[in-house]
């Protein structure tokens, strides 16, 4: 069957609530099938999911505790755990193999091809090269892609992307938000960073058709985000509105350019940025989600983009504290959204359901426009391959990309070409096998995350000891406390040098530059950041190593090589947008 003809035959037999959950993608964390994630796919016909292992439970009320302030705005969208959903006390990671993982894919997508009229699950991650925040059991990782712009050759990022989907298609995910395609304007913006391949536009452009043509190849749908670009941002969108303040001219021929080159590469979908643009028409205080404007008028008209539009995650602050969630939900949709991504586990997500339809009845939502994205939904399900069998995978192959030649290759060549030795200006490095070394390691989100033999806490230590055994450790929390820092502190007489690292993580913004100046006045110090950038690698650090991707053990052994001479430095990074 073609696919007009698949697309008419699955629109003729789906109902008016049916519809409505084919523009949803929800959150399915960890590998547990629980009673609610089945009553969203069978009662409520959810036709997406956005998939990690690294989580296991997602919802606004994590992390409120009792007593806690929170804005009015953001409270309206608080759903507590009632009913079928499950009420956790913990984020650790349930670990499974690929092979159990791809059977519980395979599992969810059954549930849905049982139903009266079957519509394929697909599945969607969000990843960067790195981690993020979607992780699939035993994957390897790549540099940011900042990083990959280090190395000066877009084919490994074509090879990087090859792999990152290699590894997902097999495990049963068929989409990803990705490629990053902001130009990093602005280096003191705290989200992006080396989430960017580049601060130039034209390098942005040539490094991002490369990773989209990687996906292409093996049918993973790319996302390119944030449109129209949010690389001139000096505030987060997790936390807050922020407002892009550019001319109209500035934004097309700076930002909105490597879409232009994509659209016309054949990209798939588009995420839409949490941020105002007064110039493009998205007037301060109104996420460009919610902007007919920006979302129909400009990137479906002016563009001539015609896939498929997601909105980012709705439990951002950039939409929370301007809207209740279900009210925006259906407010970007009308501006010409198609899907709709919210990862909370609670029972919003039903509200969620309830809000869509209601306004589709009531016509708020023409039921022609609701047609018209579905058919863009359906059109793309076409494309992943999801006619054929609803998208099974055959889990006893699971794995198998993971460990071949090609990823393993790739990974170690990226880690390597990547891993910048950004300062050396006092001469530490390399270091001498017979030194006796202080590492001071944070635990990287990654690391907690994972918590495999792959990745894990104190990864940076193990591949030092391969190469000296005169490395002592101290294991600190990515953001550390004042009893950590003692913990530091009693140790620093056994070192004659230490090597600290001082991870950046934008949801936090963690780096413990003021302490490494502490140890800096005691003894010679050697840092190892994750960015370039003044966030951990300030200029009064003389020895400054950047690793792009501090979860992944290929990167991490880079690192060590490097500290003890067993790999000379290529990488190289000119512009940052200093």
């Amino acid at each position: 069957m073609n696919k007009t003809q698949w697309i008419s035959e699955k629109m003729g037999q789906m109902t008016l609530p049916e519809k409505v959950g084919q523009l949803l993608v929800l959150g399915f964390s960890g590998p547990v099938i629980t009673p609610d994630i089945v009553e969203l796919v069978e009662k409520y016909h959810v036709g997406g999911f956005r998939i990690t292992q690294g989580f296991r439970f997602m919802t606004l009320t994590n992390d409120v505790k009792p007593g806690e302030m929170i804005d009015p705005m953001t409270a309206k969208s608080l759903y507590y755990p009632t009913g079928k959903n499950r009420d956790c006390c913990t984020r650790v990671p349930i670990v499974s193999t690929a092979r159990e993982y791809a059977g519980v894919l395979n599992d969810l997508r059954s549930i849905a091809m049982n139903a009266p009229h079957p519509v394929p699950l697909h599945f969607t991650i969000d990843q960067e090269g790195s981690a993020s925040d979607d992780l699939l059991s035993g994957q390897r990782l790549f540099p940011h892609p900042m990083g990959l712009l280090a190395t000066g050759d877009p084919a490994l990022a074509y090879r990087v992307g090859k792999s990152i989907a290699l590894q997902a298609r097999e495990l049963g995910a068929n989409m990803i938000h990705s490629p990053t395609v902001d130009v990093n304007t602005n280096p003191r913006n705290p989200e992006i960073g080396t989430r960017a391949y580049s601060s130039r536009t034209d390098e942005v452009t040539k490094y991002a058709l490369q990773t989209l043509r990687g996906f292409q190849e093996e049918k993973l749908i790319a996302t390119a985000k944030h449109f129209p670009g949010r690389g001139e941002s000096e505030a987060d969108a997790h936390w807050g509105l922020p407002s892009v303040s550019l001319d109209r001219k500035t934004l097309l021929d700076t930002h909105v350019a490597p879409y232009r080159a994509l659209i016309a590469a054949g990209l798939p979908a588009i995420m839409i940025a949490h941020t105002s643009y007064p110039a493009l028409g998205v007037p301060e205080g109104t996420p460009a989600g919610m902007s007919r404007t920006l979302v129909t008028d400009f990137l479906r008209g002016e563009l001539g983009f015609g896939g498929v539009i997601t909105t980012d995650n709705m439990m951002m602050g950039g939409v929370l504290k301007q809207c209740e969630m279900t009210e925006a939900i259906v407010g970007m949709l009308k501006a010409g959204c198609d899907l709709v991504l919210c990862r909370d586990e609670s029972p919003i997500r039903i509200r969620i359901c309830e809000r869509i339809l209601a306004a589709v009845k009531s016509g708020e939502l023409p039921e022609k426009e609701l047609d018209a994205k579905v058919e863009r939904i359906l059109a793309m399900r076409y494309d992943m391959g999801l006619a054929e069998n609803g998208g099974l995978v055959d889990a006893t192959k699971a794995g198998e990309a993971i460990d071949s030649a090609f990823v393993r290759s790739t990974a170690l060549e990226a880690a390597d070409r990547s891993t910048l030795l950004q300062r050396n200006t006092q001469g530490l490095l390399p270091l001498n096998p017979d030194a006796k070394v202080l590492l001071v390691e944070q635990i990287f989100p990654t690391h907690e995350r994972s918590n495999n033999l792959y990745s894990h806490p104190g990864l940076l230590w193990e591949e030092l000891c391969r190469y000296s055994r005169n490395v002592g450790s101290v294991e600190i929390p990515n953001t550390p406390t004042e009893v950590d820092y003692d913990r530091v502190r009693r140790r620093l007489d056994e070192a004659d040098v230490i090597v600290t690292t001082n991870y950046y993580y934008h949801k936090t913004g963690s780096a413990i530059s003021p302490f490494i100046r502490e140890m800096m006045q005691k003894k010679p110090v050697v840092v190892i950041s994750n960015t370039p950038y003044d966030f951990s690698a300030p200029t009064d650090f003389g020895t400054v190593i950047t690793c792009f991707n501090p979860g992944g053990r290929e990167c991490l052994n880079a690192v060590a090589r490097m500290l003890y001479g067993q790999l000379t430095p290529t990488a190289t990074l000119e512009c940052i947008g200093n």
